[in-house]
């Protein structure tokens, strides 16, 4: 593969175990992709996706974005594993692509990754870093399947008939959804006063009977 690289005269480095036996990570990124990142720093995004490759190894993809809403590739890596170390090194060799460093990404888009936020932070402290919406709201959405099941009242009988198991799970379905369209209003507030009408009534009125899903949201999603 780095034969290739090389020949289509991708820009690219690597890093082997401490033996220089075994790459572990591999960078790579294309003169136009380059070009692009220098012209449009400002937004970039950043997603591991698994299951690429017979070595197992995670490929970590960075996305940028233009003046008219386009999105571009700006590079991808190889790692072998999702560590600070990892991270910071990746980062560190996408700093080293820009021209003027006085042109440095303003935002960085991300999922709750520690190491990832924690490398954010090491290597571009002046960068604002955000939360992606889509894995935040995969993230509630998965927490409230698990923590928020509502269930009928138990009959008699020993063991719980068709209708009842039916029943339960539909209960717990629209409550998903509801707690889902409730989050929405809670992220998409316009303003700080919208934003509390719209967390009070999520807390209380929507998830009030699940305190667990709700401490997680406030300390885990929200950090209030």
């Amino acid at each position: 593969m780095i034969s290739k690289l090389g020949k289509h005269q991708y820009v690219y480095f690597t890093r082997a175990n401490s033996e220089e036996t075994t790459l572990e990570d591999l960078f790579f990124a294309h003169p136009d992709s380059i070009d692009m990142l220098n012209t449009f720093p400002t937004v970039l995004f950043m997603d591991s996706t698994y299951k690429t490759n017979t070595y197992r190894m995670l490929l970590f993809d960075i996305v940028g974005v233009t003046s008219t809403k386009l999105t571009y590739s700006v590079a991808f890596v190889f790692l072998s594993f999702e560590q600070e170390n990892n991270f910071t090194w990746v980062l560190e060799r996408l700093v080293g692509l820009l021209t003027s460093k006085l042109n440095m990404p303003k935002v960085i888009v991300t999922d709750r990754d520690s190491a990832l936020m924690n490398a954010v932070a090491k290597v571009l402290p002046k960068t604002d870093h955000v939360l992606c919406y889509f894995h935040i709201e995969n993230n509630v959405k998965a927490k409230c399947i698990t923590d928020c099941r509502v269930n009928a009242k138990p009959s008699k009988a020993k063991v719980v008939d068709k209708h009842v198991k039916e029943v339960n799970d539909e209960k717990h379905c629209e409550n998903v959804k509801k707690t889902v369209r409730t989050w929405r209003d809670v992220v998409n507030s316009p303003m700080e006063d919208s934003f509390a009408i719209a967390w009070l009534t999520f807390k209380e009125e929507v998830c009030g009977p699940f305190p667990m899903f709700v401490k997680y949201v406030e300390t885990i999603i929200l950090n209030l």
